[in-house]
């Protein structure tokens, strides 16, 4: 059936029915796009059916009102569309805009035939905006506004009168298209740049909207609306038969658009709905729907949204550049291009802040790989961009130079000063985006645009590696330690070798580290590194992750922790490259995620490990210690007006504590632990607490007689879980007179910045409640159970892992707790605990988003270790059957 004839069909169709007709044609729209249909299969098909209905339901309001209304509505007035629906961009669940123009004069006819139109779209479900204007109104609005100029801009003739919108089309050409473009192209940028700011920065985004995210469909209408008001050409295929647009980036663009269309139709018809945001949910379903299967070493989803991310970034990419040449020449700039350009090494021009290759010397620079990288290394050098132009030639010519030339010692040499820095990350952005650093670091062209399927990653491997290098660069000017190592480092060019490594052997069968290790060496023989640079480099690509994992899961007072991992490091100067790589790979994973208080955790292993590598030990382990520590404490201000105290009390107190706390704990914290001591009576609970501004957390301390209640730990932690707190950190104490200090450091989710005096009051009195059994700790989880803000991944739940170190500390043994986190966990794995006869004497918890990695050190009730294989497995299976109860109840 031809179009007039579809048209005429749906004239006749009564309003009442046109629902169900809308309604079976979403059906059979979504079977063809459940189907092979392409998106622009499916987007023909929506817009000829709603083209059908208005054009059908102008036919009939026409002949049904008379010959007056058919003087009207053929004569001086027509139906025009707008915007998505303009550009025949119909998804099945799209708005539709639409614009009746008409003759002054006509008004209360064309009101009539409005009506007549709009109201059975309404009835029938359709979201319809629409205007009522003649062409002087049209001008003047778009004239003024520069959204109603982009709507307009793609204005198409559905019904009425073709010469008035002819006449339309001409007048809106002449007076609003051709004029203003640079202003108008600010405007549209400035509107996009907010829209990034909503609905994503980055095209990485973990779940980006389809049509307005970064690299979105947004940026390729942008495209075309700069094409249009530069050129007048309203389609990527006009841009490109003009020699505007490249064919080879037209069919790029062309084959982006196609599979954003596909993804958002799919979209609509799954949900129902007009869906434009890729949730996990979809991204899961549509892998399975585009054919993918999970892999041993990459998800089904992964391999979907690595192909996602590189329509996206290649689109964005694209229409950046168009769009900046759409610009006009500013005209000094113009008068600069008719006069010599001042070289830089003969074959290179700068030119009012943008580098670029003489027109005689470029074809040379393409096939020269060490000319081609003393491009970005001067524009580093002179802190100037590479003309976009340029950039699009050698992301053109760069697959067709032979890999084997990039092996070159000039090559290398010039590649290890861009490292070097300053400015490393900005070139090291450019060099990617012209695909140049995958020549370099082939590993860089593996991992572009793949997504690491979890809520703790924020960003494709490639960019999140690419962000880590601007992390550590961006320490030079922190004031703090991590600034004073970073600045310290000799070879920066080997740390952010390292860094811009560590992660890029994600995406394989085994290990990424052990990945990374093999690439590591692989890049560190192809630059021409020494050996100690390439032990270096290959040590911190394959342990990256051993500082956090030692910080954060261990106790740094603990010589068995601190005297391995230093072996294991082995020099001061690779000490500092770990620490810098291991706060940058931490602060790159997503925004906020490197806290103060992770912050403190690194500096304080350092801080640790630096004496042991340095031969420069100091009076920490000297016996003269605990006098020293007695000296300091007893002249603080807690304890000095006190005549009960003097240093040969405060110095028998600290005998009685283990001598991890001597150490590791700072003089004013045990003054006042010591006061509350001095104040505790048999039966009661004294509570200290405070807030640490720079840390930006509470600290807890709990003062009480170790036989008060069984279950201290596992009451206090239920106590703060049913108060909403995340505890970070706790040390247990029990010293050897029975007297439990028990200390916790948590966020207190409910303030920004410190919480009222108050606050941390009503906690302690809870806690103070439950250990002198007022009340019940169940009770008190009970009623602090809250909604979980954070939405899991689609997935399975993790299996819980629970794990026995015996061999890492002399005094306990240790266990590692993997599971999904949910309100009251660590209760349940302390009480687990505390069950199976043991006693908790420091924990180390850390939560990732939905994810718990937390860490006891424990004793049998006695204060030995645990050594007997039948009870440690035991304890294994008993932690790890409590947790699994646990979550498969609250899954329920």
């Amino acid at each position: 059936m031809d179009q007039d004839a579809s048209r005429t069909l749906l004239s006749e169709v009564q309003p009442s029915a046109l629902g169900a007709l809308l309604e079976e044609h979403r059906r059979a729209v979504a079977q063809r796009v459940m189907g092979e249909a392409s998106g622009a299969e499916t987007l023909a098909a929506m817009t000829e059916f709603v083209d059908g209905l208005i054009v059908g339901r102008y036919r009939d309001a026409v002949k049904r009102g008379g010959d007056e209304s058919a003087a009207v509505g053929f004569r001086q007035c027509c139906v025009v569309a707008l915007g998505g629906y303009g550009r025949r961009e119909l998804a099945p669940h799209s708005d539709i805009d639409l614009m009746f123009l008409f003759k002054p004069g006509s008004d209360k006819a064309v009101e009539s035939l409005v009506r007549a139109v709009l109201h059975p779209l309404w009835d029938c479900g359709f979201q319809v905006g629409h205007s009522v204007r003649t062409i002087a109104d049209s001008i003047e609005l778009a004239e003024a506004d520069s959204t109603v100029k982009t709507s307009m801009m793609e204005a198409r003739f559905l019904a009425g009168s073709a010469d008035l919108f002819q006449d339309f089309h001409r007048r809106y050409l002449r007076k609003v298209v051709a004029k203003n473009t640079d202003v108008y192209l600010d405007q549209k940028l400035e509107e996009r740049r907010r829209e990034y700011e909503k609905f994503g920065e980055t095209v990485y985004l973990l779940e980006p909207n389809v049509k307005k995210s970064k690299g979105g469909l947004r940026d390729l209408h942008l495209l075309q609306w700069a094409g249009m008001a530069r050129y007048q050409a309203p389609t990527i295929r006009e841009l490109s038969d003009r020699g505007i647009l490249s064919r080879p980036d037209m069919l790029a663009l062309a084959e982006a658009r196609d599979f954003l269309w596909r993804v958002r139709a799919l979209l609509h018809v799954h949900a129902g709905t007009a869906q434009e945001i890729l949730t996990f949910d979809e991204q899961v379903w549509l892998a399975g729907h585009f054919g993918y299967q999970d892999q041993p070493h990459l998800l089904a989803v992964e391999q979907f949204m690595q192909q996602y991310y590189q329509h996206t970034m290649g689109l964005h990419e694209r229409c950046t550049r168009f769009v900046e040449r759409c610009r006009s020449v500013p005209f000094w700039h113009r008068v600069a291009r008719l006069l010599p350009a001042p070289r830089v090494e003969d074959a290179f021009v700068i030119r009012a802040g943008v580098l670029t290759v003489a027109e005689e010397h470029r074809a040379k620079v393409l096939e020269d790989p060490a000319l081609l990288l003393r491009l970005f290394d001067l524009a580093r050098e002179r802190h100037v961009t590479i003309e976009p132009s340029l950039l699009e030639d050698i992301h053109r010519h760069i697959g067709h130079v032979e890999a084997g030339v990039y092996r070159a010692p000039e090559v290398s040499r010039i590649f290890l000063r861009i490292l070097a820095g300053p400015g490393t990350t900005k070139t090291l952005e450019a060099m990617h985006r012209a695909h140049l650093l995958e020549k370099l670091v082939p590993a860089m062209g593996t991992v572009r645009g793949l997504m690491q399927f979890n809520q703790y990653h924020k960003y494709t491997v490639d960019e999140h590696s690419l962000l880590a290098v601007g992390r550590a660069e961006a320490l030079a000017g922190e004031a703090g330690l991590l600034g004073e190592i970073y600045r310290s480092i000799k070879r920066k060019d080997i740390l952010h070798l390292a860094v811009l490594m560590h992660d890029l052997g994600k995406g394989q069968e085994e290990d990424h580290s052990d990945v990374g290790r093999r690439l590591a060496e692989e890049v560190g023989v192809r630059l021409g590194l020494d050996e100690q640079d390439q032990r270096t480099l290959s040590f911190l690509v394959h342990r990256h992750l051993l500082m956090a994992h030692t910080a954060f899961r261990r106790d740094p007072n603990d010589e068995k922790v601190v005297l391995p991992f230093a072996r294991e490091v082995g020099t001061p100067e690779v000490l500092k490259k770990l620490a810098a790589l291991t706060a940058a790979d931490i602060a790159a994973v997503g925004p906020g995620v490197l806290t103060k208080w992770k912050e403190s955790l690194l500096i304080e292993l350092y801080e640790r490990t630096m004496p042991e590598l340095s031969g420069d030990r100091d009076a920490l382990c000297s016996p003269g210690r605990l006098a020293q520590v007695a000296e300091e404490v007893v002249g603080l201000p807690l304890l000095a007006q006190r005549t009960d105290v003097d240093r040969a009390w405060v110095e028998a107190q600290l005998k009685l504590f283990p001598e991890r706390y001597v150490h590791g704990t700072v003089p004013a914290r045990i003054a006042a632990h010591l006061s509350a001591v001095k104040r505790l009576v048999s039966g009661e609970v004294v509570m200290e607490s405070g807030f640490n501004p720079e840390l930006g957390i509470c600290e807890y301390t709990v003062i009480t007689h170790n036989d008060l209640t069984p279950g201290i730990f596992s009451k206090i932690a239920g106590v703060m879980a049913g108060s909403g707190l995340q505890i970070l950190d706790a040390q247990i104490l029990t010293r050897e007179d029975g007297i439990v200090v028990d200390t916790f450091q948590v966020t207190d989710p409910d303030y920004q910045g410190e919480p009222p005096a108050e606050r941390r009051l009503t906690v302690g009195e809870r806690i103070a409640a439950v250990l002198k059994g007022w009340e019940h700790v169940d009770d008190v989880v009970r009623r602090g159970a809250r909604l979980k803000l954070t939405r899991p991944l689609p997935k399975a739940r993790e299996a819980t892992e629970v794990r026995l170190d015996n061999e890492t500390s002399d005094r306990c043994t240790i266990i590692d707790v993997f599971a999904d986190d949910r309100l009251g966990l660590l209760h349940v794995m302390t009480n687990a605990i505390f069950q199976l006869g043991l006693s908790i004497h420091a924990a180390r918890i850390s939560t990732r988003l939905d994810q718990a990695a937390d860490v006891f050190y424990v004793t049998d009730l006695s204060g030995k270790k645990l050594s007997d294989p039948v009870q440690l497995e035991r304890v294994r299976v008993g932690v790890e059957q409590a947790i699994e109860k646990f979550l498969a109840v609250k899954a329920a």
